[in-house]
């Protein structure tokens, strides 16, 4: 059940309330601090639901020792939070011409299915394959052809949804502009070629933006076509020149031009009960080496969470 947020006012919080068996809110870890106990901490003092656990004391969470995982566990259940995802690095340099990356990925795909076991995780994080060069951000709005890709990429995934189906855990397919799934409506092509209950989407809305995506015209209809698991919420703002092309810098979210005062309270509205989770780009660096991350972090759940709220005003005023 979702805890009221610390920072909403009275009416804000009552408002929160009506979603709250519906919707729940995040945040990775690693954006809070790199050792698990301090971020739970953290995150449980901003009354969040629950935390996407990616990298713990500069490891991937799929290279955390079964001991070390158990204890992550169990300091999430002391603050009051349950593990919302598994951030495996499944497809990440995985090329679809490759066996060897094939065989590669599909063993870190079991210590991640192995990992969300361990810690009640209902989702494990992938990425759809990566494409040759497609690496820097700018690059990627240069899509691959669909459907003409789908055939290999599918024959690819297949083992993997498999291992997923067995284990009872759901795959979210992040979208990432270096992957075969940069845009929203890539993301849904591919889930419904895979077609299985143990697939769904984890809507970066971000990214679709910067894989040349518009967020509200075409990746809301896109997204909402397949199950929507996590919502990621980060913030850019858009070019001066042209409003509809992002920039590759940074805001707090609901401060950049994505259009979240748009799309929040649209999934609310239509009974949307995943997570919204706030994430920070990739970083090299650990949260304690660059403190800006962690009050960036705080800050965006605190914007969220005025945007739920806000959500879940109109769907109120809706409903009366």
């Amino acid at each position: 059940m979702t805890v009221v947020c610390a920072c909403a006012t009275f009416e804000e919080s009552a408002y929160y309330c009506e979603g709250a068996d519906l919707f729940k809110l995040g945040a990775f870890s690693d954006d809070l601090a790199s050792e698990f106990e301090a971020a739970a901490g953290l995150a449980a003092g901003q009354g969040l639901d629950g935390v996407a656990v990616r990298n713990v004391g500069g490891r991937n969470i799929v290279d955390v020792d079964v001991p070390d995982v158990r204890v992550i566990k169990r300091q999430a259940d002391a603050h009051g939070l349950e593990i919302a995802s598994v951030g495996s690095q499944y497809g990440r340099d995985c090329y679809v011409d490759s066996d060897d990356d094939q065989r590669r990925a599909e063993q870190q795909l079991e210590r991640a299915l192995r990992a969300a076991e361990l810690l009640d995780a209902p989702l494990v994080r992938i990425f759809a394959l990566w494409l040759p060069g497609q690496e820097p951000l700018p690059e990627w709005h240069r899509r691959p052809q669909y459907p003409d890709c789908l055939p290999a990429v599918v024959a690819r995934l297949r083992s993997s949804v498999r291992m997923a189906e067995r284990a009872g855990i759901t795959l979210m397919i992040e979208l990432e502009g270096a992957s075969y799934a940069g845009r929203a409506t890539e993301a849904r092509q591919l889930i419904e070629a895979l077609d299985s209950p143990s697939v769904a989407l984890c809507w970066d809305v971000c990214n679709g933006w910067w894989s040349g995506e518009q967020p509200w015209e075409d990746g809301y209809r896109e997204a909402t076509q397949v199950r929507i698991v996590d919502v990621q919420t980060k913030d850019v703002p858009a070019t001066p020149e042209d409003p509809a092309r992002p920039t590759f810098g940074r805001a707090v979210v609901g401060e950049g031009d994505v259009p979240y005062a748009k799309i929040i309270p649209a999934l609310i509205a239509s009974g949307y009960e995943g997570y919204f989770t706030v994430e920070r780009v990739h970083h090299p660096r650990k949260p304690e080496e660059q403190p800006e991350l962690q009050q960036a972090t705080l800050a965006d759940i605190r914007n969220l969470k005025a945007l739920v709220a806000a959500g879940s005003r109109q769907e109120v005023r809706h409903r009366g």
